[in-house]
């Protein structure tokens, strides 16, 4: 079981990687006029081979007299559905694009054919997850089952990138506070009010597969880094690695780095405390590595905030995943 479990893991990784790359040829490549290119071949190849490894594992479950699918192991059904959704989709994204024409902003991660390839995507990665029970059962987490729920993560995440503050963080932006109802108040708020959401839908992206983790009562090492690094410095990779954004994703990695550290001695049970410390250590790291490179222009009543909303938002979680 384990050894199918990561076969599915390791092409869960070819197929993440190839929606980014597919991510950053939209976002950094312009003159795309077509949906024949090499980043589509790759990410298609991936699902081709994906596909091959659930028809492969259908084929040998089969049992004489029962559904085609009702031998396969628990959590793969989902898997071959997800197959057949990303299928769906990229032959929608085909005609999508012959009809609409190429995406070249953020247009491209909320097209229909996109978020569908997303869905199918989701439900594959998710399979090994769902086939080891460490969500509705008190099983031990194995490497293979964190790998699912990190990649799970790092696609959400990519579907979210308009609103993730790695890649173009809103506090590096002069703000000049103006009271209501003066001429300009809109225009230089929407701008704070953008990066303040993003930094909570984020926290809480990050904190609820922590949570799922910790509330197993088995501490992983490392595991907040894991969570986190991923989302930070993919996020920047699909944008090209611009220089601030680069060192503001590692900050708040190397925050998780110092979190993990602190997680090793907060008692089990402890989870608004935990959860709460990594997203205060996360975002103070980010804002860290933003002062370095550029510089942080909001107000200190802003970016203050910014990590005690995120430390409050991470704890409130934290006190819905306690167990009775």
């Amino acid at each position: 079981m384990r050894h199918r479990d990561l076969v599915t893991g390791i092409l869960g990784i070819w197929l993440v990687a190839a929606v980014l790359g597919d991510g950053w040829a939209h976002f950094n490549v312009p003159e795309l006029e077509s949906f024949f290119t090499p980043w589509h071949g790759v990410l298609y190849a991936a699902l081709a081979t994906t596909a091959a490894w659930m028809g492969l594992l259908v084929w040998r479950t089969r049992q004489p007299g029962r559904p085609v699918f009702g031998g396969l192991p628990r959590g793969y059904a989902g898997g071959v559905l997800g197959v057949i959704v990303f299928g769906v989709g990229g032959v929608a994204d085909l005609l999508w694009h012959e009809f609409f024409g190429i995406e070249v902003a953020v247009d491209a991660l909320v097209s229909p054919s996109h978020l569908l390839l997303g869905a199918g995507g989701l439900l594959i990665l998710g399979t090994p997850l769902r086939a080891q029970g460490v969500l509705r059962e008190d099983r031990p987490w194995t490497p293979t089952a964190v790998l699912s729920l990190v990649l799970s993560t790092a696609l959400v995440a990519f579907f979210l990138l308009y609103t993730s503050p790695f890649p173009m963080p809103a506090v590096v932006e002069a703000f000049v506070p103006t009271p209501e109802g003066s001429p300009g108040h809109l225009e230089a708020e929407l701008p704070v009010v953008a990066g303040l959401g993003g930094y909570l839908l984020t926290t809480v992206l990050f904190t609820v597969p922590l949570l799922l983790i910790l509330r197993g009562g088995r501490r992983l090492p490392g595991v907040a880094t894991v969570l986190v690094a991923p989302v930070a410095l993919l996020s920047v990779a699909v944008v090209g690695f611009p220089t601030t954004s680069l060192v503001g994703a590692a900050g708040a990695a190397a925050g998780a780095v110092v979190a993990d550290l602190v997680l090793a001695r907060i008692p089990d049970g402890f989870l608004p405390v935990a959860a709460g410390g990594v997203a205060v250590l996360v975002w103070a790291g980010q804002l860290t590595g933003l002062a370095i490179s550029d510089a942080v222009r909001w107000p200190v009543s802003l970016w203050s905030g910014v990590v005690v909303l995120g430390g409050f938002t991470a704890a409130a979680l934290g006190f819905l995943a306690k167990r009775s």
